[in-house]
């Protein structure tokens, strides 16, 4: 029945926004598992597997015992006015990516499953890419406010190649790779993009917390 559920859910959702490359819909926890659990059968036949990202939920939608699991870090609550501004929980399965983009607050980025590589730019140099990408690509966006639009189409295939492809930033940005424990102190106003390093359709999971 659980299985049926799930089902109908995605379909809605499909159904919805037909044609588009991005979906974002709201479900349960449980449609992760689900896929989760479809995702290790299709890899062990060799089968392509399903993409699924729980991107920005704040961590008081989720169960008490996880919201327990996830307790605001000691640094976090001692540094700036101690204020934390929000947090968020970013569950997918891999391959997980997201585009170049910059927080208005300082951010604490902790790996919880699996691994990720990240790609940080100092403030102006991400303002010329970003700059540059939206002129390849004839538009106009806000660099301050990005919506899904940043996750498909032209601006996400352009925004990769532009900061995971190119040879010629290469000595301008900073790199690292997390796994699981590590965690990674963001400045506001520096731009990021990041995605998992597995591309096996498992777990991969992040939390963290923008403070002042």
């Amino acid at each position: 029945m659980s299985d049926q559920i799930m089902a109908g859910i995605v379909q809605s959702a499909l159904t919805e926004d037909e044609g588009r490359q991005f979906s974002q819909l709201h479900g349960p926890l449980l449609l992760l598992i689900k896929a989760l659990q479809f995702n290790k059968l299709q890899h062990s036949r060799g089968l392509s597997t399903l993409e699924l990202y729980i991107a920005q939920s704040v961590l008081s939608d989720l169960p008490q015992p996880l919201q327990q699991d996830l307790s605001t870090p000691e640094v976090v609550r001692r540094a700036g006015k101690g204020d934390v501004y929000s947090s968020s929980v970013w569950l997918g399965t891999e391959p997980t990516y997201t585009p170049l983009h910059r927080d208005p607050n300082p951010n604490l980025f902790c790996q919880l499953c699996g691994s990720k590589s990240i790609r940080l730019l100092p403030p102006a140099i991400g303002d010329r890419v970003y700059f540059e990408v939206q002129v390849q690509i004839r538009q106009h966006g806000n660099s301050r406010i990005r919506t899904t639009d940043m996750m498909e189409g032209d601006e996400r295939a352009v925004l990769h190649e532009a900061v995971w492809n190119n040879e010629d930033l290469e000595d301008l940005l900073l790199g690292t790779e997390l796994e699981p424990g590590d965690a990674l102190f963001i400045p506001d106003g520096w731009w990021h993009s990041v995605k998992s390093t597995g591309t096996d359709g498992q777990l991969n999971g992040s939390v963290n917390w923008w403070f002042r």
